[in-house]
């Protein structure tokens, strides 16, 4: 079987390295452009080109698969297969029909359910007790393709959208691997999407992570799970940003007079919301170090009785 890989961030190293491991023949490799990235705005490769780099493969790094030069590149290599996971481009419908087989994707929801851009983060955002992987039959939608299989995958309070995607994708690379041989062999069965049930994601922004504090506390417990990699949960002050880097419940269930109103609870800091309280542990002022909540309400008392909005 001659493959294709897309993919581009670290979570989708599992899936690369099944295909590396496995007996099929692994033709190409196809990841995002470096990019800058940091404050000194340094280019920086994507995970994937790194890890297939130092193993010797030749990846491709083109800026768009529109151009008429990637498709006949891609036709040269014969794939009967194109596996996609995480790449983070759409595939334009032009190629969709290159390899024999067409095009497989991991997507980490359980379609139709959260479809695009940011299935995990809405999931933890909505309180989802569960979620799961889907591999799917790639089509001209945006994740409305077939569905090949899925797992279901219990969601725990603690870990970020990162590290759940991570999971995800380790179980989708051994759901992809299991069933290649099924694709050979003419078993592979596909079930259509219920357009009915189908939910779509938006593309995570910056302002996404700037706190509500007329939300409850255990929606801005899951803000912190949701965006903790990237953007990260602030709030304003003064006009200047606040990064809450580190935060915890203080009571749940509580009818607060003044979301956003900041105190001091012995030697905790603590901030009303909605429908309970939260306790500030690790937090940092814009053009300042990081420090403990403590620290901070003693270097900036006044911040004590604040009313953030």
């Amino acid at each position: 079987m001659r493959l294709i890989f897309m993919g581009s961030p670290k979570f989708a190293l599992p899936v690369l390295k099944n295909l590396i491991d496995s007996h099929h023949n692994l033709v190409g490799i196809y990841t995002q452009p470096d990019k800058p990235a940091g404050r000194g705005r340094q280019m920086k490769s994507p995970e994937v080109k790194l890890f297939a780099k130092d193993l010797g493969f030749d990846v491709h790094q083109p800026p768009s698969l529109k151009d008429s030069k990637i498709y006949e590149e891609i036709s040269q290599l014969k794939p009967d297969l194109i596996i996609v996971a995480a790449y983070g481009k759409l595939i334009p419908k032009e190629l969709l029909s290159i390899p024999k087989f067409g095009f497989w994707n991991l997507h980490p929801s359980i379609l139709p359910e959260y479809r695009g851009p940011s299935p995990v983060i809405s999931a933890i955002l909505d309180g989802k007790a569960s979620t799961g992987v889907t591999l799917m039959q790639m089509d001209e939608g945006l994740d409305t393709g077939p569905i090949i299989e899925q797992e279901q995958f219990e969601l725990n309070t603690t870990d970020s959208a990162e590290e759940i995607t991570g999971k995800l994708f380790v179980i989708g690379g051994e759901m992809l691997m299991k069933n290649i041989p099924n694709l050979i062999s003419g078993s592979v069965t596909q079930k259509p999407q219920s357009t009915d049930l189908a939910t779509i994601t938006n593309l995570v922004k910056k302002s996404d992570g700037l706190i509500n504090w007329n939300d409850t506390a255990e929606h801005i417990i899951r803000m912190e799970r949701a965006y903790r990699n990237w953007p990260g949960i602030y709030t304003k002050w003064k006009n200047k940003t606040i990064k809450i880097l580190e935060l915890k419940v203080n009571k749940l269930d509580e009818s607060c007079e003044a979301p956003g109103k900041v105190k001091k609870l012995e030697d905790k800091l603590i901030i009303q919301t909605k429908n309970g309280s939260l306790i500030i542990s690790k937090l940092k002022l814009e053009g300042k170090k990081e420090v403990s909540g403590v620290d901070f309400i003693s270097g900036y008392p006044d911040f004590i009785n604040a009313q953030l909005q």
